[in-house]
């Protein structure tokens, strides 16, 4: 059964790298026609490490289920064609400066006054206005920027980077749910829209809840590790042999975990009685914890822990999600169409309508086809 809720969409992707294309995936995972409008030197994307052929890691996954329509913008015969394809498009995906798509004459004032019915999807990194839109950015910049960087990593380390590009993949996505929004607005009005985000108010959305609890305290945001300023016990567990993540969110989930840890004194002792209390003398109670799971396995504790409704977990690479039954019961992974690539599954839109997931029926396109 094949899922295409936007069949007769047409999209031209003229974006490049990773946040920008991503949008253009999700749109063409639902079904949407998705034309990648590659330059001839070729996406960024197609060269960052490691490559399968004339195509990346990366660009396996941002531009599946797209075609190529290889054009030089400055060309005025490739111009003419691309407005030739654009006078038919319901969509325009660009993730160009501003500066950019002045000199390029692609401004959404240009191209919307043209046809109207035309949705344009503007990612860029800082915003298309204010004083920091022609700066550019990436993933990692922009983390540092948004403060999600400060916030990552140990307490007494270095900020970090969040290990995937959090703000390339939720720009992408948001970049999608505003044409979304903008396909259904066009049914009632017969008007196109300028949809615009960035990786930056990206980050300031993922960070709300330290704004809030900033406004809220007054004290400044920390790193945790992989525990939770709010939350205790919570975070990465050392066993008998290995790692485990425990997340205990109340009261009640909390005497779960002492009575199957073996350890129900901790339920009344008023060190932890309440989260606050547990909060406030999380690392007296990370060692009671840790003494306890020293008696078995990280394998042993995760299931069950998981079995008694224990939020908990192993901590392993991502690559052990190729070989997870819960990833195959759920068909998260999908093959991916090029026999040929040494990539052979792709993970799938993390949803299903009505039961299905949004298949993945064409390879990311080489640049020559």
């Amino acid at each position: 059964m094949s899922i295409k809720p936007l069949a007769g969409i047409v999209v031209l992707d003229a974006t490049s790298n990773i946040a920008g294309p991503f949008g253009g995936a999700v749109l063409a995972d639902l079904g949407a026609e998705v034309i990648k409008i590659e330059t001839p030197s070729g996406d960024p994307a197609r060269y960052m490490t490691p490559i399968d052929g004339e195509k990346s890691a990366y660009f396996n996954i941002v531009n599946r289920n797209k075609s190529v329509q290889e054009i030089d913008f400055k060309n005025p015969t490739d111009r003419a064609k691309f407005d030739e394809m654009l006078s038919s498009a319901d969509v325009f995906l660009t993730n160009f400066l501003p500066d950019r798509l002045q000199a390029l004459n692609l401004s959404p004032e240009t191209l919307m006054n043209q046809n109207p019915r035309l949705i344009f999807g503007n990612l860029t990194s800082y915003g298309s206005s204010g004083p920091d839109s022609t700066r550019p950015g990436y993933d990692a910049t922009v983390q540092a920027r948004t403060g999600i960087m400060y916030v990552t990593g140990e307490p007494e380390g270095q900020p970090v980077r969040a290990g995937v590009s959090v703000l390339d993949i939720g720009a992408g996505t948001w970049l999608a749910t505003g044409v979304l929004a903008a396909i259904i607005k066009r049914f009632t009005t017969e008007k196109g829209s300028l949809i615009e985000t960035s990786l930056f108010e990206t980050g300031i959305a993922w960070v709300s809840y330290h704004l809030a609890a900033y406004q809220i305290s007054g004290s400044a945001s920390v790193r945790s590790g992989a525990g939770h300023p709010t939350f205790a016990p919570y975070g990465i567990f050392t066993t008998k042999e290995g790692e485990i993540c425990i997340g205990v969110g109340s009261d009640g989930v909390f005497a779960k975990l002492c009575t199957e840890i073996g350890r129900p004194d901790l339920i009344e002792n008023p060190l932890f009685q309440h989260n606050v209390d547990r909060v406030a003398n999380r690392k007296i109670l990370h060692a009671e914890i840790e003494n306890a799971l020293a008696e078995q396995t990280a394998t042993y504790w995760a299931r069950r822990l998981g079995e008694n409704k224990v939020p908990a977990d192993l901590v392993v690479p991502p690559e052990a999600l190729l070989t997870d039954p819960q990833v195959h019961e759920v068909n998260a992974l999908l093959a991916n169409p090029d026999m040929s690539s040494q990539v052979k599954w792709i993970p799938g839109l993390p949803i299903t309508i009505d039961g299905v997931r949004p298949e993945i029926y064409r390879s990311a396109p080489n640049l020559d086809k």
